[in-house]
């Protein structure tokens, strides 16, 4: 991945942190993980959004 690409993921992750600190969220440590994983280019949107509703798919369940 080179550091163009690397700084976008890094503004979005940003974005999506600085959206949800608006309405009183945080991200906890596997929504973290996940995040530093999108940033490095080791998974992509469609992975990290997929992880994230596994995980929450089965906490609910």
């Amino acid at each position: 991945m080179n550091e163009n690409s690397r700084r976008e993921r890094q503004k979005q992750v940003e974005f999506a942190v600085g959206m949800a600190a608006i309405v009183g969220g945080k991200p906890n440590a596997f929504t973290k993980n996940l995040l530093n994983q999108y940033e490095n280019g080791q998974v992509t949107s469609s992975q990290l959004k997929q992880a994230i509703v596994e995980k929450y798919t089965r906490t609910l369940q």
